[in-house]
């Protein structure tokens, strides 16, 4: 968002005093923030929220302050910023409200306190580039949750273009299979998606002679980049990315093709479009609970995979990447990918697919 959007703030008037707040840390630090069309409807949303909202790209944390003034009380609030001063300076904005909690880091960070009535992506977590894994609505989202994504304009072109090309990250969102999305023109520039998630059917229910947890047989019928579609005797199935295989795989081909036979397991029903999720990873051996087994709590020898701005992933086992966060690395300059590294694990969580590193000591 450019800094304009804080300069927009120029003509409003009669904004909560919390707004103000994070408005004036914005100015003071040069940080750009949600514009006030978007921050009105923030606010009337997080109204609706019973149990927890969350945000992205929270910045010196304006946006933070007009889900927060929206806010019933009792709603835990929580905002990600992967800049660490951008995170400090909304820390501190909000050191008087308990009930709003800021982390510094990527939208992942968000996985740890959901999930959520409200969900707000600006940047983070919505697919704009190829590698920015887009958040998942169906771990992320409680039934009936709503998600914002922020960030687009209203389109020319149908489908929307993005530097000539079909905009990507709009595409996902506009027919992710799990979520009713619709574009909403707050303004000539600005138009984000907001959506809900799909009602599922209660696991006491049966649907089309599908029962949760019933193993199936199907063929590969498409591959989307939100995922995987499947023919199920008739009936269609999705795999999500997490559910199609424990493995580490780079993109959905890797692991199958159209017209390919896989056994799958039932997870739940979309009652508004006739489908059925299904999982292939549930019916794998789960190598990461094997590799808890054996090394948590001990040295390992890996491979630098991947460099980020606040660490980098190291390759521990097939399959398995762990994170060695920017604090615990020494000196300023990152190791470079394919870089020799031993490593001691020091946390595993088995539900989010995580595993933290830390150098040897």
């Amino acid at each position: 968002m450019p800094i304009s959007a804080t300069d927009a703030y120029a003509r409003e008037t009669h904004l909560p005093a919390l707004v103000e707040r994070a408005l004036t840390a914005a100015r003071a630090h040069g940080s750009s923030s949600v514009r006030p069309e978007l921050g009105r409807l923030l606010h009337a949303l997080a109204g609706g929220a019973e149990g927890a909202v969350a945000t992205t790209g929270a910045g010196c944390g304006v946006g933070l302050a007009w889900l927060a003034s929206g806010a019933r009380e009792g709603v835990r609030i929580v905002g990600v910023e992967r800049d660490p001063e951008r995170a400090r300076i909304a820390a501190e904005v909000f050191a008087d409200r308990p009930e709003v909690e800021v982390r510094h880091g990527t939208w992942r960070r968000i996985v740890e306190r959901g999930p959520y009535d409200l969900l707000v992506l600006d940047g983070d977590g919505t697919g704009t580039s190829p590698d920015d894994d887009p958040a998942d609505p169906a771990r992320l989202l409680t039934p009936d949750g709503t998600i914002v994504i922020d960030g687009f304009t209203p389109p020319t072109d149908d489908p929307a273009l993005h530097d000539r090309e079909v905009g990507r990250s709009r595409q996902f969102w506009l027919r992710h299979s799990a979520l009713e999305t619709l574009k909403l023109p707050l303004a000539p520039d600005l138009a984000p998606l907001v959506a809900t998630r799909r009602q599922l059917a209660g696991t006491e229910t049966t649907w089309r002679g599908f029962e949760q947890g019933q193993v199936v047989r199907g063929v590969v019928t498409r591959i989307e980049r939100f995922g995987v579609f499947v023919d199920v005797d008739g009936s269609e199935g999705f795999i999500s990315a997490p559910e199609l295989t424990r493995r580490h795989f780079d993109s959905y081909h890797d692991v199958v093709h159209v017209g390919q036979e896989v056994i799958a397991e039932v997870l739940a029903y979309e009652l508004f479009r006739p489908q059925v999720r299904i999982s292939t990873a549930a019916l794998e051996p789960d190598p990461l609970a094997e590799f808890a087994r054996q090394s948590l709590g001990r040295t390992v020898a890996g491979t630098v995979t991947r460099v980020v701005p606040f660490g980098v992933f190291v390759r521990v086992a097939e399959g398995i990447h762990g994170l060695v966060h920017l604090d615990d690395l020494e000196g300023p300059a990152l190791p470079d990918a394919g870089t020799a590294l031993t490593v001691e694990v020091t946390d595993i969580n088995l539900a989010l697919r995580r595993v933290r590193l830390r150098p040897a000591r």
